[in-house]
């Protein structure tokens, strides 16, 4: 890959003209360089005829809307490009107009990456009412985190994602983290709540069969938006992950959330980290959650104590089942039984898979558990799944559900937050992965052949080719 090698619009025209001349290029990656419209410019007259490049990653530029323009055309009618990734690229409303009436045409492009530009309400209208009027367009992934969207694009993108509105649309993944979903203007005005963006989304959930992926994670969704998505999800079918983290659900939000889990049977992966949902509201979810698929729930720094964390881990235990990932960092825990219950619970297949419970306190005994899922750490995780929950720890779900624990004894142990992909900004990766990058940076060589299907001279320094996209 070429990322982060400090590439200008001069260093592109010149492998642009190298590109003209390779038949074999399958994915170009140059993210987080110096690329302005007119290297955009060029990179698209040079690609529009290539007959093999599916993957292009432009990520961490400032190519802006005349170079969206540029690139727009080259996309229009492209026969192989599969990937498109345009995040932080200064990109607004016309650019997104740019893109959209390419899309209106395309056939074969399956994800577009839009992450981090102010394109607005306006720029999803463009994109989403120019997929809708495709009738064959091969989009399966969205993200347009942080990307200035009010509920009048969450709008438009639920009449996309509704199969009645949706023009054979296919989506299955769509990015809406840190954006503003919330209730519409003029009912936020006059104090009542409405939650109109994730209410639009959960009606077109209910007819939606596509989707699997929806991440609204840090936006303004309240108690009637996430009621609004639990009753989708009693008759929805397909979504597979939920996020919804950092928004302003309370308990009674969860409710509706629970009882979807007794009928829902697709649903794998639910993020409720920082919402304020106290145990009450983890309670609610206990109720169904060993009837689920669920394997992952996320609900760091939501005001748990040790009364909902053993709700969870009873709920579990009376359907012999276990979790891959049970993140409640960043709670206050204040039993040491029930920490040792929960941390039993992040495992998979008998191998510890997300150690995401580590006390202050306890982190040197946690952190050998967590690293080692082959030897004797991994029988203390398998022995304490084993057990059932002690009297006491039954004694504590039975308490108090307020949300904070009464009277406990002993200091409470708060447990540091340990953010993850999908509780903070389950987001689509900006650049390419590196598999083993140096962490000192190397001389990077100047010039690629561009004769195989994918070059590796960026930071790795030592000019490893790849063969396919990965």
């Amino acid at each position: 890959c070429l990322d982060e090698t400090g590439l200008t619009d001069a260093d592109v025209a010149r492998l642009a003209t190298s590109l003209r001349r390779n038949r074999h290029l399958v994915e170009l990656h140059l993210c987080e360089n110096s690329l302005t419209h007119l290297g955009a410019c060029d990179l698209a007259s040079a690609a529009a005829a290539h007959p093999t490049l599916r993957e292009l990653w432009l990520s961490l530029n400032g190519i802006g809307d005349d170079g969206a323009n540029s690139l727009a055309r080259m996309v229009r009618h492209h026969p192989t490009l599969l990937v498109l990734n345009l995040s932080e690229n200064g990109i607004g409303p016309r650019g997104a107009e740019y893109l959209g009436a390419a899309l209106r045409d395309n056939t074969t492009l399956s994800a577009l990456w839009m992450n981090g530009n102010k394109i607005g309400d306006g720029g999803i209208r463009s994109i989403a009412g120019a997929v809708g009027a495709n009738g064959r367009s091969a989009l399966t992934t969205l993200s347009f985190n942080e990307a200035d969207i009010t509920d009048v694009g969450a709008e438009h993108l639920a009449r996309l994602l509704s199969d009645d509105d949706g023009g054979g649309c296919q989506l299955q993944v769509l990015g809406l983290y840190g954006n503003s979903i919330s209730d519409r203007g003029a009912v936020a005005l006059a104090a009542a709540l409405d939650d109109g963006g994730a209410r639009a989304f959960a009606r077109a959930l209910c007819r939606n069969s596509h989707m699997t992926k929806l991440w609204l994670g840090n936006n303004q969704i309240g108690d009637a938006g996430a009621s609004a998505l639990g009753d989708a999800l009693v008759t929805n079918t397909t979504l597979v992950e939920l996020n919804i983290s950092n928004n302003r659900i309370t308990p009674r939000g969860t409710r509706p959330l629970g009882r979807a889990l007794l009928q829902n049977r697709t649903l794998v992966s639910l993020g409720l980290s920082g919402n304020t949902i106290l145990d009450e509201g983890v309670q609610s979810l206990a109720a169904g959650l060993g009837l689920s698929s669920i394997e992952e729930l996320r609900l760091g720094e939501a005001g748990v104590t040790a009364t909902g964390a053993a709700a969870i881990v009873e709920e579990l235990h009376d359907h012999s089942r276990r979790l891959s990932v049970l993140d409640m960092g960043g709670n206050e825990i204040d039993d040491e039984d029930v920490l040792e219950e929960v941390l039993a619970h992040n495992v998979s297949g008998g191998k510890q898979t997300h150690a995401r419970l580590i006390s202050s306190q306890h982190s040197g005994a946690m952190d050998s558990v967590a690293d080692n899922s082959d030897g004797e750490g991994a029988g203390v995780v398998e022995d304490v799944a084993a057990r059932r929950p002690s009297s006491a720890l039954r004694r504590r779900r039975r308490g108090s559900g307020s949300g904070r624990s009464s009277g406990s004894s002993g200091s409470s142990v708060e447990l540091p937050s340990r953010p993850s992909e999908s509780e903070e900004m389950p987001k689509m990766p900006a650049k390419m992965p590196a598999a083993a990058k140096k962490k000192k940076k190397e001389e990077v060589t100047t010039t690629a052949n561009l004769t195989d299907t994918a070059v590796h001279v960026g930071n790795n320094g030592n000019g490893t080719k790849k063969s396919d996209a990965g």
